[in-house]
């Protein structure tokens, strides 16, 4: 760990839990702000760096900027909060109960939830009202759709200048039959039967269950490291969330979700990087397992490495035009997101590639009986 990452996780600790800040020695501001921004939380960071005295206190000319971050996370956060209390208040009148998820719903966690960074809201409102949602929401001023909802895929966005909703009928889109049907059932425990009502500066919303924020927060952050990359603002996101919930959850419940979608041991490492590095007290993380440090090490290396929706490589970026070499270039794909995940999760990368390949050749074989 580089001098730069080691005062990176002392003064977002202090973030996270608003404590005093625990560093020897100056700070290299420079280098903790290129981690931060690889990660996609220094509006948190800089929040903590203006309240410091001392040595340690950035220079003026640094402290402008990140002031400058710091406004334009609260005015981002003020714009969102505004298009989501039209939408909501739209749908109430309709007698549709949206659900908060990701973002807007884990800033409340946060000491200070205006510096917790975000770029969209999220709104589950099912099956049943997915069309009806989405009819209405176009209604609303300044929005920009790209045509009308479909009848397959989980979600329909909306953009309102910079600021996208994503208005979701599935939670996450599951490929595989066997591990959608396990999903489906989570999904109605947390989305529909066990939700809660609060009061999210005066305008009533409702969120998933507490265990399925837990739940569903790690599921995303675990999704994005697969895929796009994640960084340390969503594994962050987990740990606020296991810290605000501490003694609340149905554990039971949660060690049962995580068994059948097979994530107890990708759970158990990220656990280990949330004590080891954000100083979440182990006490509050659970199924906390010390004999995953060696694969823990192992994903606090590829988070790093990648961060925050940051894994672009020009295989990925390049998509051929014709249907054949697209085929080829997606066949190929699957072994180079192998190579990917596979260091860090060995099981799960053969898992995932046996997946993809099932889906590839089902698809031909489909297309061959047309």
């Amino acid at each position: 760990m580089t001098a730069s990452e080691t005062q990176y996780f002392a003064l977002l600790r202090s973030a996270l839990w608003d404590t005093p800040v625990a560093i020897d020695g100056p700070i290299d501001w420079n280098g903790v702000m290129k981690v931060a921004k690889h990660h996609a939380n220094q509006a948190l960071l800089c929040g903590v760096a203006s309240r410091m005295a001392g040595d340690n206190r950035p220079s003026e000319a640094m402290l402008d900027k990140m002031q400058a971050v710091m406004r334009g996370s609260l005015i981002n956060q003020m714009n969102l909060r505004r298009i989501l209390a039209s939408a909501v208040t739209l749908l109430h009148q309709h007698d549709i109960e949206p659900v908060l998820l990701k973002g807007f719903g884990l800033a409340m966690f946060y000491p200070n939830p205006s510096l917790r960074q975000f770029g969209d809201i999220d709104l589950y409102v099912g099956l049943d009202h997915f069309h009806e949602a989405c009819r209405l929401l176009r209604t609303l001023p300044g929005g920009y759709n790209w045509g009308e909802e479909v009848d397959k895929g989980h979600q329909y966005n909306i953009e309102f200048g910079q600021y996208p909703m994503e208005i979701h009928r599935v939670s996450a889109d599951m490929d595989d039959p066997k591990v959608a049907r396990i999903y489906t059932a989570i999904e109605r425990d947390g989305l529909h039967d066990h939700t809660q009502r609060v009061d999210y500066e005066g305008l009533e919303i409702t969120l998933p269950s507490k265990e399925f924020v837990v739940f569903y927060t790690f599921y995303h952050a675990w999704h994005h490291l697969l895929t796009s990359g994640v960084g340390w603002r969503q594994i962050s996101d987990v740990a606020v969330a296991l810290h605000a919930y501490h003694g609340q959850l149905d554990l039971e419940k949660l060690r049962l979700w995580l068994t059948d979608m097979h994530l107890m041991k990708p759970w158990q490492a990220f656990g280990y990087l949330m004590v080891e590095q954000l100083g979440l007290p182990e006490a509050e993380m659970p199924f906390f397992d010390a004999q995953c440090r060696r694969t823990a090490q192992r994903l606090y290396h590829k988070v790093m490495e990648v961060g925050n929706f940051k894994r672009h490589s020009r295989f990925k970026q390049r998509r051929p035009k014709s249907r054949l070499m697209r085929w080829m270039h997606s066949f190929f794909g699957i072994f180079v997101d192998f190579f990917y995940r596979v260091r860090v999760f060995p099981s799960v990368a053969f898992r995932e590639m046996g997946s993809s390949l099932r889906q590839m050749f089902g698809k031909v074989r489909k297309l061959g009986d047309h």
